[in-house]
């Protein structure tokens, strides 16, 4: 591929671009496991707390993301749906569990592969931005324990904006707070609903990262499984 020199704007998503979501998320969930010694509930272990986790919080994103339930709802619903999974009905634990979690995982300071290494190197030349659906407190305690908020110099989430991806309108509203052009601007994310359809939608270009080389058919710019091979495209 030939570098492309037209962009002078390069929009990130945060959570599974560049905040290692997974592992942060892993490890704040067997902290939890084991302080509230939930395999003495019948959870067998913490691989299986994690993997049911996983399945209801995909699923009440997906909902968020189509505007089906709000950010209360995830945060009330989350927990409590898990122990449903393994007929533990305990109200106070759920709203303990949630509380918690959202204190413990952006802490983390994980982060995806090359991220570092990546930023610095297109900081030289590009303005940085983070566009994601996340909410403002929790991304930008993320972005600050990861040590990432020196890098952009602009954050918008759904909850600043009041949209959200793939609506055009939060692309727009990100272009307007960034001053940039969209003929100048490429968008980077691992989802192809939310982070590239918004993106494309709205006519700007996109580098879907699809690290699991995962098949699909949809229309992207560009399309990397590392972040290290931004370098030969940007």
């Amino acid at each position: 591929m030939g570098k492309i020199n037209s962009y002078k704007h390069i929009f990130f998503d945060l959570d599974h671009t560049l905040w290692d979501y997974e592992k942060n998320s892993n490890e704040a969930l067997n902290e939890l496991f084991l302080k509230y010694k939930l395999n003495s509930l019948g959870i067998n272990n913490c691989e299986q707390f994690t993997l049911c986790f996983e399945e209801v919080n995909r699923s009440l994103w997906d909902d968020y993301n189509k505007n089906k339930i709000s950010r209360d709802g995830i945060r009330e619903q989350r927990f409590l749906r898990i122990l449903s999974q393994f007929e533990i009905n305990n109200l106070e634990l759920s709203e303990k569990l949630s509380t918690e979690y959202l204190m413990l995982c952006p802490t983390k300071p994980h982060l995806i592969p090359y991220t570092f290494e990546v930023l610095d190197y297109l900081k030289a030349n590009y303005q940085l931005h983070i566009l994601t659906n996340g909410f403002n407190d929790v991304q930008k305690l993320k972005l600050e324990k990861s040590n990432l908020h020196t890098y952009f110099s602009t954050v918008v989430t759904s909850d600043s904006a009041g949209y959200k991806k793939p609506m055009s309108s939060i692309f727009k509203y990100a272009i307007d707070k960034a001053e940039a052009r969209k003929n100048e601007s490429i968008m980077i994310g691992d989802n192809l609903q939310t982070d590239i359809l918004g993106a494309r939608n709205f006519g700007m270009d996109t580098i879907y990262f699809n690290p699991n080389k995962e098949t699909h058919k949809s229309s992207v710019t560009h399309e990397i499984d590392c972040l290290s091979q931004l370098k030969s495209i940007l």
